[in-house]
């Protein structure tokens, strides 16, 4: 099955823009059933309704919707049970019998688990407003526990009212909203705006929040790119003398150099996706492909944003202009911020981290001293600006090592299993590799040159943290509460698929 084919005005502006939007989606596997290519990262859809009491078009409709983060294929399968079924080994029996590629074919896992970007929900029915039901995901989706039963309990209410096609719909909803979402869409960073997906809805809303967010966040990408581009114009004549200054022999400078020959290509599609964008209709900015070219052109332009602060710092501090020093201030801000933030990070730490604490404390003085000292030699002279900004490199780099380091004592200090040191490393993993490429970030030479995950900035490891922290939280209140998911496939071998069921 090839990708959907329907295309928007901005599809070839976006291709100027070498954003990656193009490709195919991998195809189907599963021979039966009925399959289609859906809303955004569903790559496919497969129903299969033994019931007969699923309303298809619906779920289909439904489906397009959501998004579920990260590419994924969905299957349903809606069956008549009794009490006595283990839905989970039911479920499995039917992939070997019936789906085959719904069991995951790496080498490596032996026929072991689901496979990699599956999401199934299984609906077992008992009778009117019985049943039990599960949710299965490949090792690449799987959620905790405690997210599972909230994925579960959105659809209790509909299937209490024998509404099957709502409950699934609900139970997808909720699904889309938590499995693979980034750290920064966590409801406990969230507290006081009141955004997140609102899920478990009355079925005919759902669509229109849905396209109503769209609308709302293709006219804020649309209008911080358009700030930033505003940006990148006011600076542009500057950019262009700034570039024609850089020192091609030295290693910064001539890193920055290339990307100057990229820059003004970028500069021109930028504008082209701009009119594209603000000519669009409201079906375009309801739509998931609207959104994500609005964001494309965002990001594209904040690069730039960002590109020539680096550009203009780098011109001035090569040349020793009348403003080097206010630009080398603009590259050692970022850690100087950080080190104001160490203070703060290690109050009140629990008495087993008081080693740790102690070497983040001394880096923290050793790192003062050399800033400082790296700041007099440079106005002497004494050493050049690239010896100057790989010094700074160092320090910065050595901090991502600390932090990582009071991570893992942290984890190991909170976490009471195997399972909450995997949610915990987890949110510290994305807070660092997985947050968008330029939130947060200046237009540094250091940060422009190099990954966002090379620095670990010390707001981006609080956060994660922090987030760590709530989803250990909520594991531990849902372990505590009555009822929870039944996890385990019994007679099925080896077979240790995430997911699990329960009833309602």
């Amino acid at each position: 099955m090839g990708p959907r084919t329907r295309s928007i005005r901005l599809a070839g502006t976006a291709a100027a823009l070498s954003l990656g939007l193009a490709g195919a989606l991998p195809a189907a596997q599963a021979a039966t059933g009925v399959q289609v290519v859906a809303g955004q990262n569903l790559e496919s859809v497969t129903i299969e309704d033994s019931t007969g009491k699923l309303n298809e078009q619906r779920l289909r409709d439904a489906l397009d919707e959501l998004d579920f983060n990260e590419p994924t294929d969905v299957a349903i399968y809606a069956r008549n049970g009794e009490y006595s079924d283990d839905i989970n080994t039911k479920t499995l029996e039917y992939a070997k019998s019936s789906h085959p590629e719904w069991i995951s074919g790496k080498p490596e896992d032996y026929g072991d688990y689901w496979a990699d970007g599956l999401f199934i929900i299984t609906l077992s029915i008992e009778g009117e407003g019985d049943g039990q039901i599960g949710t299965y995901f490949g090792e690449d989706r799987k959620v905790s526990e405690s997210s599972m039963e909230s994925i579960h309990e959105a659809g209790y209410d509909d299937f209490n009212l024998s509404r099957w096609t709502d409950g699934v719909i609900a139970v997808a909803d909720q699904a889309a909203v938590i499995m693979n979402r980034p750290w920064y869409q966590h409801p406990a960073l969230w507290i006081s705006t009141g955004v997140g997906g609102l899920v478990a809805a009355i079925i005919g809303g759902v669509a229109l929040h849905t396209r109503s967010t769209r609308r709302k966040t293709f006219a804020e990408e649309l209008h911080q790119g358009t700030l930033h581009l505003t940006n990148v114009t006011m600076d542009l004549e500057e950019t262009e003398l700034a570039a024609r200054t850089l020192p091609s022999a030295s290693g910064h400078a001539a890193e920055l150099e290339q990307r100057f020959t990229k820059f003004m290509a970028k500069y021109r599609a930028c504008f082209a996706a701009q009119q594209a964008l603000e000519d669009s209709g409201k079906k375009e900015r309801s739509g998931s492909e609207g959104v994500r070219f609005a964001k494309e052109f965002r990001e594209t332009a904040q690069s730039l944003d960002l590109t020539d602060d680096a550009i203009i710092a780098a011109a001035a501090l090569y040349t020793r202009s009348a403003s080097w020093e206010e630009a080398w201030h603009a590259q050692t801000e970022p850690l100087e911020e950080d080190l104001d933030e160490i203070r703060e990070l290690l109050n009140d730490v629990e008495p087993e981290l008081m080693g740790s604490a102690a070497a983040l404390a001394s880096y923290r003085e050793m790192a003062t001293t050399q800033l400082g000292e790296l700041s007099v030699q440079l106005k002497e002279e004494s050493i050049t600006v690239d010896q100057a900004l790989d010094g700074l490199s160092e320090l910065r780099a050595e901090l991502t090592e600390k932090l990582d380091v009071f991570a893992q004592a942290q984890i190991e200090v909170y976490a009471e299993s195997a399972e909450e040191k995997a949610d915990m490393q987890s949110a510290l993993k994305k807070s660092r590799y997985e947050s968008g490429a330029y939130d947060g970030r200046s237009g540094t030479i250091l940060d422009v040159l190099n990954p966002a995950s090379m620095y670990w900035r010390v707001g981006g490891y609080h956060h994660g943290y922090s987030a760590g922290v709530s989803a250990v939280a909520e594991s531990r209140e849902a372990a505590s509460s009555s009822g929870g998911v039944s996890g385990g496939y019994s007679g099925g071998g080896s077979f240790s698929g995430a997911g699990g069921s329960s009833r309602f």
